[in-house]
């Protein structure tokens, strides 16, 4: 399937809203365990199965965190990720630890933080293939907050899983499409938002 970079955004806003609804709905004793378990299978359905599986994505709840003052500060504190740019880059080369994509493509999704009052940059790059003719998240990386806010360097945290067992994205490959969504606010990302 050839997907276009709308595909692309529309599937990962929509994976936004379900990570968002996950965050909500683990301390929200209004969320019956049907739908808890229907949301979840959503959410886990969005990852390739190799990366999905080293997300902190669980059927169980703690129902003594199921409070209103948890809900409500969880609440207050938790936001949708923004989408703010999707690069689409051809012959990206994997890692071992990606091993079911179908094709020679990959789309690099920068999005922002999860959390309110912090500053509208991104913090994440995720990565969506395509796997078994659908649209996966497959990998994604992390700022790396020691560079500051004058460079944008993407790393793996070397002690987790998706490092370990070479879930990665190792080169980009060849930036042939962008489409920008939204203008992040410091000048090292608008720079970089407005390349390529």
């Amino acid at each position: 399937m050839n997907y276009t970079l709308e595909d692309v955004k529309n599937f990962i806003l929509e994976f936004t809203e379900l990570e968002y609804q996950f965050g909500l709905g683990q301390f929200d004793s209004s969320i019956t365990d049907e739908e808890w378990e229907n949301l979840v299978a959503k959410l886990e359905n969005c990852y390739s199965s190799e990366f999905g599986y080293y997300e902190a994505i669980t059927v169980y709840r703690d129902e003594s965190l199921m409070t209103q003052e948890i809900y409500d500060n969880n609440k207050n504190d938790l936001k949708k990720r923004r989408l703010f740019l999707i690069r689409k880059y051809e012959n990206p080369k994997f890692g071992k630890g990606i091993y079911d994509t179908d094709s020679d493509v990959v789309f690099s999704c920068f999005l922002g933080s999860n959390t309110q009052k912090v500053l509208e940059i991104y913090y994440t790059n995720t990565s969506v293939g395509i796997v078994n003719g659908e649209l996966k998240v497959i990998s994604e990386r992390t700022l790396n907050h020691d560079k500051g806010l004058d460079e944008i360097e993407w790393i793996y945290n070397k002690r987790s899983n998706v490092y370990t067992e070479d879930i990665t994205i190792k080169k980009d490959g060849i930036l042939v499409e962008t489409l920008r969504v939204f203008e992040p606010e410091h000048p090292t990302w608008i720079a970089d938002y407005n390349e390529g």
